[in-house]
């Protein structure tokens, strides 16, 4: 089954009300730009984002029941998720007084690259990736949430959205990545990210995961994250490259924004072959 007729079991629920939703995210721009496309632009939720190098929020004038904030850590490095200095505890003060968010009942993802020039501790990536495993639940009295990574960084998701085979691109670092956008700027844009993009890019992650005969377990997505973790780690040792991949688009399944029809009863399928 090729990447179109994959598209075509997929749909996105507008309707679909996911209440609060958190994502706390490493860098200082894109990652806002291409957050606040999706959830305000193309799905009209209210949005609201809180940058480090900003002093005030930023909120949305969308009215919704669904309701997406977007901050990241106090530097950018996935180290930081730690929050060893609390800057997270206070945005999460602010967010819970001032804008209605109750962290504590929301769902949280973590969305961070795998870039090795910015990311180096792969012990503590490890660890991250068996305790962040559930975007609602807390364990071992950490904070709850799921950790997706992109590989080599999340750029890989925009250009997902727009170019054929993502999963056979492979670059080094992330900064090969963001030239690779840079240079086909006329068709990759952030403002041109449509519900159908959105729906290519889900089925370029699956194309990935056919092609590494990885499972999507939406309810273990610890072992996914493993898996993905560990065949990109070999990948690199072998050939100092990363297969182009964003696990982004996880999330928009977990919430239910991305449905898929006649694969099974369940709100996601287990597997899709392609």
């Amino acid at each position: 089954m090729d990447c179109q007729s994959i598209r075509m079991l997929m749909r996105i629920n507008k309707d679909k009300s996911v209440g609060r939703v958190l994502f706390i995210v490493e860098g200082g721009k894109t990652e806002f730009s291409l957050l606040k496309r999706i959830f305000c632009n193309v799905l009209g939720y209210e949005y609201i984002e809180k940058r480090r190098d900003k002093a005030n929020f930023f909120r949305s004038k969308n009215i919704s029941t669904s309701k997406i904030a977007v901050i990241n850590t106090e530097e950018s490095n996935i180290s930081d998720i730690c929050d060893e200095n609390c800057y997270l505890d206070s945005v999460f003060e602010t967010l819970i007084s001032e804008y209605d968010f109750p962290v504590d009942k929301a769902a949280i993802y973590y969305i961070f690259d795998r870039d090795p020039k910015s990311n180096v501790n792969v012990p503590l990536i490890r660890k991250l990736i068996s305790q962040l495993t559930n975007a609602y639940e807390n364990e071992d009295g950490l904070r709850g949430g799921l950790l997706l990574l992109s590989y080599p960084c999340i750029e890989s998701y925009v250009i997902a959205n727009f170019i054929d085979d993502t999963h056979l691109i492979e670059f080094s670092i992330g900064e090969e990545v963001k030239a690779f956008v840079a240079e086909n700027n006329k068709e990759i844009q952030y403002n041109k990210i449509t519900e159908d993009t959105v729906k290519k890019a889900a089925s370029e992650m699956m194309k990935y995961l056919d092609m590494e005969q990885i499972t999507l377990e939406i309810d273990n997505m610890g072992r996914t994250n493993l898996a993905i973790f560990e065949k990109q780690e070999l990948r690199y040792f072998q050939n100092k490259t990363y297969k182009l991949v964003s696990l982004l688009s996880v999330a928009l399944i977990d919430l239910g924004i991305i449905e898929f029809d006649d694969i099974c009863d369940s709100k996601q399928p287990q597997y899709i072959p392609l």
